[in-house]
């Protein structure tokens, strides 16, 4: 049937409009200015076309290839989110209900000066003098400039308190206990530090960083909202429970052992150190931190916080960490502790998902443009224009030693379980009790846990998991796991019989699912000569009182490729 002249004109016109609209959108997400969202629909309109589809959830499928299930914020909808759970804050940037113009991250010439991030206790006056006026300046600037200080430090409150939901679907989204720890972070400081150079015209100045992991760094520096017994000299405890008497020569010992653990024996796989496997959706959350995240992180922000504030705040909540100074020198060293890690293991171990590569956040930079960066964009420092000073790692030989010789210490372990005595606790269950009931961490735990023995293969690493943990209240928690533990007066790190520890500061945006604690004990089990042994005896061990509003789900092992 023929079309009559208004319908031919109808027909022209609209295909017109659709092929405009879509060379509109595609010259926004070239490489110059873009807005959010624009790119998705153009992918909507390109599905319609191309034989594109969504996928489940409403994820964009590439030609039937893949589901994309990398995580970004949707940047319009920012809410206020709890800073406590008796808080309630509005940490959201003015304008945010509209999309806002954004440019894709590039990264900075390679001819310019290397930035060279240097330890605090190393830098002189000079540095310090312009360090302070560079805060100075920032603090200075009104607050709808997203390079003062106040916005700044806001952006913490915003990515770790579930202020922003994610693209595509309401499920909130949160940057802690996932893999995403170390590479958003390592984007809010590196802006961070570009903005504070800019602001006194000098293009290599670089933060400091806390190196609380060696015994000359181990003292904090000054800000007012601390815990006064523990300004310098105080000597910084890396696995922070609660003030002791310890000399600082025993302190620092303890600490070395625990980098240690937390650096090399217990993060030889990538999700031991990295944390979970976060995907995009409500089903695609996980809440499963990695060791540094766990300890020296949640441990160092709650020793610094205030005990005269209710949640220990400014560094002891993620709402309002940031507005301390030394969150920067903090996340500086955690950040050159990820670069540790990697060198360690020879790079092998980095993330080659897609959905981690492609996982998407906007921050501003000194030229007051607002930029997406992906995550792969980020695992190469210099590229970024900065590296670190390098520092000894004493850490690297304090292999621990076990607290009894192990072939005494596992006759004491079965003459206790013949006689069915207490493991060192008021309870005593058995690993298939605990699974099914769960139980209140109110005293000391000890189960005993098949080890699932067989010929593990080379590239395998036993893992003790602690799983279904469900934090209630919001105060510090904190208990230790050990494994075949004897003695109840040699409960340290320093001891081989150590096995890690669970950190956790209570919030930081993260849905309802309970947490997975996952230890690595290949090394462990070694040294204890209980590697090829049917069962071992796992010791949880509240160190703080808060861990009587935690419930455990259950202990078992497994085996990480």
């Amino acid at each position: 049937m023929a079309l009559g002249p208004c319908k031919w004109i109808s027909t022209i016109t609209f295909a017109f409009l659709l092929v405009m609209f879509t060379v509109t959108l595609w010259s926004l997400e070239s490489n110059q200015v873009q807005y959010p969202f624009a790119g998705d629909l153009t992918k909507m309109i390109l599905g319609k076309l191309e034989g594109w589809s969504l996928g489940k959830h409403g994820v964009i499928t590439e030609e039937g290839k893949r589901g994309t299930k990398s995580v970004g914020p949707n940047m319009t909808s920012c809410h206020p989110s709890y800073g406590r759970k008796d808080l309630l804050v509005d940490c959201c940037p003015p304008g945010f209900q509209s999309p806002l113009p954004f440019v894709d991250f590039q990264f900075p010439d390679p001819q310019s000066p290397l930035r060279i991030r240097r330890p605090a206790h190393a830098v002189d006056v000079d540095y310090i003098a312009k360090y302070d006026k560079a805060l100075s300046i920032m603090k200075s600037l009104p607050h709808h400039d997203p390079r003062s200080f106040s916005r700044q430090a806001n952006l913490h409150c915003l990515f770790c308190t579930g202020a922003y939901d994610q693209q595509n679907s309401n499920a909130p989204l949160s940057i802690h206990r996932t893999w995403l720890f170390f590479p958003w972070h390592r984007m809010m400081i590196y802006f961070h530090e570009r903005i504070l150079g800019s602001l006194i015209g000098d293009e290599t100045f670089a933060l400091p960083y806390w190196a609380w992991d060696i015994p000359q760094g181990c003292s904090s520096f000054y800000h007012t909202m601390r815990d006064v017994s523990h300004l310098p000299p105080q000597t910084a405890d890396l696995n922070y429970v609660s003030d002791t008497n310890l000399s600082p020569e025993d302190q620092i010992d303890i600490n070395l052992a625990f980098m240690y653990n937390q650096m090399v024996s217990g993060a030889r796989k990538t999700q031991l150190f990295m944390g979970c496997t976060y995907k995009a959706g409500k089903e695609g959350y996980c809440n499963g931190p990695g060791t540094i995240e766990l300890a020296p992180h949640n441990a160092l922000h709650t020793w610094i916080g205030s005990s005269l504030n209710p949640g220990r705040e400014d560094m002891g909540k993620f709402y309002s960490a940031a507005k301390d100074p030394i969150f920067y020198a903090h996340h500086a060293n955690i950040d050159r502790l990820w670069e540790v890690w990697r060198e360690a293991h020879k790079q092998q171990l980095d993330i080659k998902d897609p959905d981690w590569l492609d996982s998407f956040f906007y921050f501003y930079d000194e030229n007051l443009r607002l930029v997406r960066f992906k995550v792969g964009d980020v695992v190469d420092t210099i590229k970024l224009g900065y590296s670190y000073e390098q520092v000894h790692r004493p850490w690297l030989n304090m292999r621990p030693k076990p607290s009894y010789p192990p072939k005494l210490a596992r006759q004491m372990l079965k003459t206790k379980e013949k006689n069915k005595l207490e493991m060192l606790s008021r309870t005593h269950v058995s690993s298939s009790e605990l699974d099914t009931h769960g139980r209140a961490l109110d005293a000391s735990l000890t189960v005993k846990v098949r080890n699932h023995w067989r010929k593990k293969e080379k590239e395998e690493e036993k893992v003790i998991v602690v799983h279904g943990i469900e934090v209630k209240g919001d105060a510090y928690v904190k208990f230790d796991v050990y494994v075949n533990l004897i003695d109840q007066f040699k409960i340290s790190p320093k001891f081989r019989e150590f096995a890690g520890t669970f950190a956790h500061i209570p919030g930081g945006g993260a849905g309802k699912k309970k947490i997975d604690l996952k230890l690595g004990v290949s090394e462990v089990l070694e040294d204890l000569e209980a590697d090829q042994d049917e069962s071992i005896w796992v010791t949880l061990l509240p160190t703080t009182p808060s861990c009587s509003n935690v419930t455990v789900g259950g202990v078992r092992m497994e085996y990480i490729k």
